[in-house]
This record gives structure tokens, C-alpha cells and sequence, in this order.
């Protein structure tokens, strides 16, 4: 059985099971192979869009045995998938605004698709955003804390959402939220930091604009704050 990292095997265990998962930027082809592994995937497509981490994946899902099962293929996002071959996609570790992208360019290919797993490592409420709309809801948040770093994860499906998002919700996931995890402390924690010097630094100035965003951040914030403390309830 493949061994995946913290991040992997939660996303692993968020993966209903399918016929065919297409993980985009495979990352070695491990949660791919840990699906198949697993019985949670019939088959995979492994999608790599530079030569090295291509062979690299084509070496990994050889070593696991799994050539009958796991088909690795080059190009670019969505683009080397077929209409209406694959009924799950995974996109990880990649910026929410680059799996928007690669989601608004291969929209032909999700006509299929009944779940996504997606790890935005930045940019989660963008990410949110974009699939609030178009014709996907956000049905699961997961907090994981890997190495340094705490990652959100997200799980869709086709549907609307009935109920619309606060920027809270967008930024951190409604589930996380609802969930109050001490990760979700630690995350919001950090975000206070980050936020805190950035009105620091818009202090020092005395332009018009800079003390409208510094009202913007002040509020922000404020939110940011009131989250900690139901996290920490």
C-alpha cells in the first residue's frame, strides 16, 4: 500500500468511491495509487504537464504495479482528459486561483464529474467562490495539519448551494467553521498576525485610499477575532 503523507490520506479517506479519478498534477501518483490501492478507484488518470514529474509518475505507478489500472498522460490541466471519462477529479497543491483556471478551461470534461477534491494552498475563498458559481456545492471542509503547514481541503459536487456564503465561510469553509477545530484556532490565529501588520503598516500612511483599506482590514479583523473564540468554545 502506497504511504501518503498527512494531507494525501485525508484526502483519500474524503474520496467516495468511483470509477475514475483524474488527479491533475499528481504528485508522484500517490493518492492516485493509494485510491486504486484502497478500491476507492476502479481506475486512474494520473496528469502531469512537465516531462520530469511525468516520468517521475509513470516510475511511481510501475514500482506499484499498477500500469493495468493507472494511466499517466501529459497536457495541460483538463486537456488530455475525455468528454465524459471521468466521474471524480482531484486537484492539489496548487494555488484556488490556478484550480479555478484549470476548472474554467477543461469545463467540458466535468459533464461526468461527481466529486472533487480540492487543497488550494492559497486563495481557498477564491476557489470557494468559483464554485459557488458554476454549478458546483461545497458539501465538506477539512482542516490538516502537515508538517509546518495547516491545509484546507475541500470536497464539491454538482448542485447549488441554497444558502449564500459569508466572507467568513468562503475564506475558511462552512464546515470548518461549523466544526470549530482547534486547527481552525491555529489557522485564524495566524491570520489575525498577518492582518494586524498589514494595518500596521497602512497606519503609516496617510493617503485617502489607505484609510478606507485600513477600515476594510479593522473590520476584517474584528470577524477574524470573533471566529477565534467560538473555535476556542
Amino acid at each position: 500500500m502506497t504511504l501518503l503523507s498527512p494531507r494525501l490520506a485525508v484526502l483519500l479517506q474524503m474520496l467516495a468511491p468511483c470509477a475514475t479519478l483524474a488527479d491533475i498534477g499528481s504528485d508522484h501518483a500517490m493518492l492516485i495509487s493509494g485510491a486504486v490501492q484502497a478500491g476507492k478507484a476502479q481506475r486512474g488518470i494520473a496528469v502531469e504537464i512537465n516531462l520530469a514529474p511525468f516520468r517521475e509518475s509513470q516510475r511511481a505507478v510501475c514500482r506499484a504495479g499498477l500500469q493495468g489500472r493507472i494511466e499517466v498522460r501529459r497536457g495541460d490541466g483538463l486537456a488530455p482528459l475525455g468528454v465524459g471519462e471521468v466521474d471524480a477529479i482531484c486537484c492539489a497543491g496548487m494555488g484556488g486561483g490556478t484550480i479555478s483556471q484549470i476548472l474554467v478551461k477543461g469545463e467540458s470534461k466535468l459533464s461526468a464529474v461527481r466529486q472533487m477534491l480540492l487543497q488550494p494552498n492559497v486563495d481557498g475563498g477564491k476557489l470557494r467562490q468559483h464554485l459557488l458559481g458554476t454549478g458546483f456545492r461545497v458539501t465538506d471542509d477539512q482542516l490538516v495539519e502537515d508538517g509546518a503547514y495547516t491545509y484546507q481541503l475541500i470536497y464539491a459536487e454538482p448542485g447549488r448551494e441554497l444558502t449564500p456564503y459569508s466572507p467568513l465561510e468562503l475564506e475558511y469553509g462552512r464546515h470548518n467553521l461549523a466544526r470549530r477545530s482547534s486547527l481552525l484556532g491555529t489557522l485564524l490565529a495566524r491570520d489575525i498576525s498577518h492582518w494586524k501588520k498589514v494595518r500596521a503598516e497602512l497606519k503609516r500612511s496617510n493617503t485617502e485610499g489607505s484609510e478606507l483599506r485600513r477600515r476594510q482590514v479593522d473590520e476584517w479583523i474584528t470577524q477574524l477575532e470573533e471566529a477565534e473564540k467560538l473555535a476556542h468554545c
